[in-house]
């Protein structure tokens, strides 16, 4: 943070690899070993496909903001043939550093969830098991602004954030990686800000035998961003900690992706030079608009709609 941004043709570009295409479901509860449970979904919507992926749902987010913005991602064919590079082109998102391999398939996650609120993710990543293969776009990943760098953490992911790094854009690293604790502290080491939950951020620490996260300080990041579920967000810097309250809902439908939404609002704020404390806020607003609709991009706001409940919640004009 702090670096001046100068030269740069993309706001926000979104990286990473696991799935593209979500299957939702709701069941009565989520199961033991040995159970049966009743999916209590509509009959209709179990063989409904729904756009996902981390990566992707930054880049939505952010584009729907007015951000230019860029995936970099290894697909399978029906990446294209499915009509998602379609959808994401009309979007205006470049997809220049998307790779497409003729030779596999796309990822899917199955995601549960129950009444109580809890949930499960059962995922076939496909072409992402051969992301580590790939060499990511530079020339796109020079020419941006802010890097979210989403899992599968691996050599690929790596380099795209070193690129971002050395030639001055900011690096979000968000996600669990404890998934690949082998690249945790080459991660740690190039990310300007963490972006995960406190039971990731506890389990990184511990992994990396650091007495608490403030010890991640001397690695380089400059901002920890702990999510908290509906209490908000937690912000830690060297020299503050602020818990910035969640956007409120109309309703509550369906979280999945609100985590990815929430980072991909962020990075565009950091693009849009908003302080981060700012930018956390319109982060937070994009994910209420997205738990009010069932898929992670189908409720995805308008800057418009962010900022009249920017307005409403926070007393906030963008």
């Amino acid at each position: 943070m702090g670096t001046e941004m100068l030269d740069k043709s993309i706001d926000v570009v979104a990286v990473g690899s696991w799935t593209n295409f979500d299957h939702l479901f709701r069941v009565d509860q989520l199961p033991m070993p040995g159970d049966t449970v009743q999916i209590i979904s509509p009959i209709a919507t179990v063989e409904k496909i729904h756009w996902g992926g981390c990566a992707p749902n930054n880049a939505v987010a952010a584009a729907k903001l007015g951000a230019t913005s860029a995936l970099v991602s290894v697909v399978g064919r029906d990446f294209r043939d499915r009509g998602y590079k379609s959808y994401l082109e009309g979007l205006s998102i470049d997809l220049r550093g998307t790779i497409i391999l003729e030779d596999a398939l796309c990822g899917h996650s199955f995601l549960f969830s129950a009444p109580s609120g809890d949930s499960i993710c059962i995922s076939h990543i496909g072409a992402a098991a051969f992301q580590a293969q790939q060499t990511p776009n530079e020339e796109v990943l020079r020419s941006s602004k802010v890097a979210v760098i989403n899992y599968v953490f691996d050599e690929f992911t790596l380099r795209a954030a070193q690129i971002v790094s050395e030639n001055g854009g900011q690096v979000i690293v968000s996600g669990a990686l404890m998934t690949a604790p082998e690249y945790a502290q080459a991660m740690v080491s190039v990310a300007d800000i963490l972006v995960c939950t406190e039971h990731e951020l506890d389990r990184l620490c511990s992994y990396l035998n650091l007495e608490d996260e403030f010890a991640l300080f001397n690695s380089g990041i400059q901002a920890l961003i702990s999510t908290r579920g509906k209490s908000g967000s937690l912000l830690t810097t060297r020299d503050r900690r602020e818990l910035i309250p969640a956007a409120q809902p109309d309703r509550v439908v369906d979280p999945v992706g609100a985590g990815d939404s929430f980072v991909g609002g962020i990075a565009a704020g950091l693009a849009f030079d908003l302080p981060l404390d700012i930018a956390i806020k319109l982060g937070a607003v994009v994910a209420s608009y997205v738990i009010e609709a069932e898929g992670c991009q189908t409720n995805m706001p308008t800057r418009e709609q962010v900022e009249s409940r920017l307005l409403r919640d926070f007393g906030l004009h963008l």
